[in-house]
């Protein structure tokens, strides 16, 4: 019977163990459950915060990109149209052949461009006018007194690069420079087959007669002109020339005049700042300057 009794009691002794075995395991393995759930889930947050900052990045990224575009669109421009201009030297001037002024120690140009099809980023610019009358006191930047607010910084920058020629860069400071020198007027600019013409109120007015060629039907033009940013200019002489400005006054004739078609963008070159006359009062010779307008 004692025998019997001591098998009873090891059997379920190995019940029991076995069944604390089997619990042990379950609890393990739902450990390692609970474990493997929650590191998923960690790295499902981590890739999910990965993957949204990379894509704000490249948003970014691209909006950045769209800014620039857009500022750059909005600084680039275009201008064409026609530049009518007379000064005091006589015809030709000697100053569009890269040699001093003549007949006298100094040269004082007043001119205009009549853009007939232009913008500025998304301003147009249509037949507006801007130019400018360099004489001895200084230089005196015109601008179409029709333009709007607008239109009248666009022009006020494009002004900095044609007739200032400061680069691009410069632009800004140039213009601020210039700001209370610039003046808004009424401009009249006219031009045909046989003549050309130029009113600035509050400035001064100019009127010239082409100088024909051989055929007496054809003006003579000149290519390569050192003063100007153009292919070709119409040589002309001025029937009178009178500017009254501050105490500047002007009052001659048959001096030159040059009338030519213009092409410029915020690409174009022209060149690098230069003095607003050429001699006046000048510190060197006539015959060591060279006049660039």
């Amino acid at each position: 019977m004692s025998t019997n009794g001591v098998y009873a009691d090891d059997a379920r002794s190995e019940g029991k163990a076995g069944k604390r075995f089997t619990i042990m395991l379950l609890a393990i393995l739902l450990a390692v459950c609970v474990f493997g759930a929650a590191a998923y889930f960690i790295a499902r947050q981590r890739a999910a915060r990965s993957n949204n900052g990379g894509a704000q990045s490249a948003a970014t990224q691209s909006t950045n990109e769209a800014q620039s575009a857009e500022k750059v669109a909005a600084n680039s421009w275009k201008i064409a149209g026609a530049l009518t201009e007379a000064c005091t030297c006589s015809v030709p001037c000697s100053c569009n052949f890269g040699q001093g002024p003549s007949p006298h120690s100094y040269c004082y140009p007043f001119y205009s461009y009549h853009i007939r099809k232009g913008n500025y980023g998304d301003v147009t610019l249509d037949d507006l006018h801007f130019g400018s009358a360099d004489l001895k006191s200084g230089r005196y930047i015109f601008i179409d007194e029709r333009a709007d607010a607008q239109q009248r910084e666009a022009l006020q920058r494009i002004a900095a690069r044609v007739i200032e020629r400061v680069s691009a860069e410069d632009v800004e400071k140039k213009m601020k420079e210039i700001a209370e020198h610039v003046r808004y007027a009424a401009i009249e600019q006219s031009y045909d087959e046989r003549r050309n013409h130029l009113k600035v109120a509050g400035v001064g007015e100019f009127d010239s007669e082409y100088m024909m060629g051989m055929d007496r039907n054809s003006p003579v033009v000149v290519r390569n002109n050192t003063t100007w940013r153009v292919r070709e200019t119409i040589k002309a002489k001025t029937k009178f020339y009178r500017v009254h400005l501050g105490g500047d006054v002007i009052d001659t004739k048959d001096t030159n005049s040059n009338q030519a078609e213009f092409e410029y963008t915020d690409a174009t070159d022209f060149g690098g700042p230069v003095e607003w006359n050429c001699g006046a009062e000048a510190n060197h010779a006539a015959s060591e300057r060279s006049c660039h307008k």
